[in-house]
């Protein structure tokens, strides 16, 4: 079945700029839909989906012509489409479940971890170990989230992989997570993965000192209809946020930070040879 997301992002923007077509405030929409402004914006940001009924009042509202009505009916039923569920579902809590849904809707997935080798790059025991190692997750949930992360990786070998782009602190090659030869492993899954045309593998050097993303990972998400619009995401031990308006200074910060990042690290080619080097010294 296919991902909602991507539907509710493009009715979501349709519908705003036929508000803003019509003159209309989200106040005014609101009151047509008889709920809370901040409904029509989680709405206008993809965030949710919209019902049969209010759709068809929407398209009163905003006086859309039959033909141009029709197109978008088509898009407002693929959002009220439900995702399959998984057997790992449930281990996932509720603030991480979208994160999964825009990461596999998205063209281009950029990371930053300082610590740990960015999820995406794991191998299954590294993933495990990392995994284990947080009292928060209950013994009955390891197999299923190291199943889920299994899960997303696979997109990056399917017949439509995003464009990877994924930069890490030295400190993440080195720290030892699950010992000596789950490293070794790890190490090579990196070099390996580096290899496709579509990822791009850069290491952030202890001899670069400081830089700005220096104690915080974060996620840029980019999707074919938003071009040059990215979604920024952050996690804490808890919970996470999500940046994604255009003209949010906070996001702004992060693809800032970003670009000054990439100039930082390694080239790729000089990422590899370090990551070859920690290999040989383990």
């Amino acid at each position: 079945m296919a991902n909602p997301t991507v539907p509710k992002r493009q009715l979501g923007r349709a519908l705003q700029e036929l508000r803003e077509a019509a003159g209309k405030t989200r106040d005014e929409v609101a009151l047509v839909l008889e709920c809370s402004a901040s409904k029509i914006s989680r709405i206008e940001n993809g965030h949710v989906g919209v019902r049969s009924t209010e759709f068809a009042a929407l398209m009163d509202f905003f006086k859309v012509p039959a033909d141009q009505r029709k197109g978008l009916e088509s898009i407002a039923r693929d959002t009220r489409k439900r995702r399959p569920r998984t057997t790992y579902g449930r281990s996932i809590p509720d603030w991480f479940r979208r994160f999964v849904s825009l990461e596999e809707s998205a063209s281009e997935v950029r990371i930053y971890t300082g610590e740990l080798v960015p999820g995406l790059l794991q191998t299954e025991e590294y993933t495990r170990a990392v995994t284990e190692a947080n009292p928060l997750h209950a013994p009955n949930d390891i197999d299923r989230l190291v199943r889920a992360r299994s899960a997303r990786q696979a997109r990056l070998v399917s017949d439509h992989p995003p464009q990877l782009w994924a930069i890490m602190s030295e400190a993440a090659l080195r720290l030892q997570v699950g010992g000596r030869e789950v490293m070794l492993r790890q190490l090579e899954r990196i070099a390996e993965t580096a290899r496709l045309g579509h990822v791009t593998v850069q290491v952030a050097p202890f001899t670069a000192g400081a830089h700005a993303c220096t104690g915080l990972d974060f996620t840029l998400l980019r999707f074919a209809d938003d071009v040059g619009v990215d979604v920024v995401y952050v996690e804490d031990l808890t919970s996470a946020s999500y940046l994604d308006k255009a003209d949010d200074p906070q996001r702004q910060a992060y693809v800032l930070v970003w670009q000054h990042l990439t100039a930082s690290a390694l080239s790729p080619k000089e990422s590899l040879k370090l990551v070859n080097t920690v290999r040989r010294e383990l």
